[in-house]
């Protein structure tokens, strides 16, 4: 149960990891060329905001339903253990020296 539950929150990952650097790119990218127009300051950090906004929502509506499918079986797979109350099998050591252990 925990192995596809990390499967599927590594799929969550990976996916917002391809669509950060896609954002970076296209950010960068746009950075150059308002640089290489003359435009400075605050006008470009105006016109790069309303660039990332525009990404966000294109980038809502291509991946979307792809978001809400993994994240969706992610917390069934939550909620199916959280039902069941599978046991840990990992047993915490006790320790004998009577030290304060910090985590």
């Amino acid at each position: 149960m925990q192995s596809v539950f990390n499967i599927i929150c590594g799929f969550i990952l990976g996916l917002l990891g391809i669509i950060l650097t896609g954002f970076v790119f296209i950010e960068m990218t746009a950075r150059s060329l308002l640089t290489n127009v003359g435009i400075h300051g605050a006008v470009q950090t105006i016109v790069l905001s309303v660039i990332l906004l525009g990404l966000i929502v294109v980038s809502f509506r291509i991946f979307g339903r792809l978001f809400a499918v993994l994240l969706t079986a992610a917390l069934l797979i939550f909620l199916v253990h959280a039902v069941i109350g599978l046991p840990h099998s990992t047993q915490m050591p006790l320790s004998d020296s009577g030290a304060i252990t910090s985590f």
